[in-house]
């Protein structure tokens, strides 16, 4: 008998074109290509951004505290809509506290944060460029403001109204978790935050932080450094 798949590793829980479904499948082959690894790394963009129609419903949603063990613990839902959410989680606005290990911009743009709490267990979260979110975001004004709270801190100078470029294609000798060569190198951080995002699950493809059921805060609508 087959050993069970982990829950975020299910293909089933996404729609049969789905490139998640596929890039999964793919996985379980050991037959990931890089364009594949692309396309499905960026499905799921409206959710991401707060684009979504279930997202309006949040915007006055005050947020639920929790922890990063909590959010770890969380069963991945048996259903994962290409342009909306789930139910539970991925409906909820969480806030939490823990420590800010690590950070880079990745290549659509987004802040790639890694947070842990004080076992050093980590989930991933995200801040959107707001110059890449898809319009209208019903939390747009939140994530501008998260990103230019973010820069403050670290000194980033960036153009937060501008999209990303497109990143350099990923050569073909890669491996299919390694990242292509035109990301940044992760930035150490070691600072503690208060974090208040939007659930959302991603999907396990070697990204640094990833949480067992792959659970983020995504996009991050606030962030306050300190303790």
């Amino acid at each position: 008998m087959m050993p069970s798949q982990p829950a975020a590793e299910d293909p089933g829980r996404y729609h049969p074109e789905s490139n998640i479904r596929q890039f999964l499948v793919a996985k379980a082959a050991n037959a990931v290509t890089p364009d594949l690894l692309q396309a499905a790394a960026h499905e799921r963009w409206v959710v991401k951004t707060a684009a979504d129609a279930d997202a309006q419903a949040l915007t006055g949603q005050p947020p639920t505290p929790t922890t990063v063990a909590e959010l770890r613990a969380l069963d991945v839902p048996a259903l994962l809509p290409p342009d909306g959410r789930s139910d539970g989680a991925e409906k909820t606005v969480w806030q939490l506290t823990a420590t800010l290990q690590t950070y880079r911009s990745e290549s659509d743009g987004d802040y790639h944060l890694v947070i842990a709490d004080d076992q050093g267990d980590t989930i991933i979260a995200e801040i959107p460029n707001p110059g890449d979110i898809t319009t209208p975001s019903y939390f747009a004004d939140q994530i501008t403001t998260a990103r230019t709270a973010f820069d403050s801190q670290f000194q980033i100078s960036e153009d937060i109204s501008a999209p990303t470029p497109p990143a350099a294609p990923a050569p073909a000798a890669e491996s299919q978790f390694q990242q292509p060569a035109a990301e940044p190198q992760f930035q150490q951080a070691a600072v503690p935050v208060t974090l208040t995002g939007i659930g959302y699950f991603d999907f396990n493809h070697g990204q640094l932080g990833v949480a067992p059921n792959a659970i983020e805060l995504h996009p991050v609508i606030n962030i306050v450094f300190g303790s």
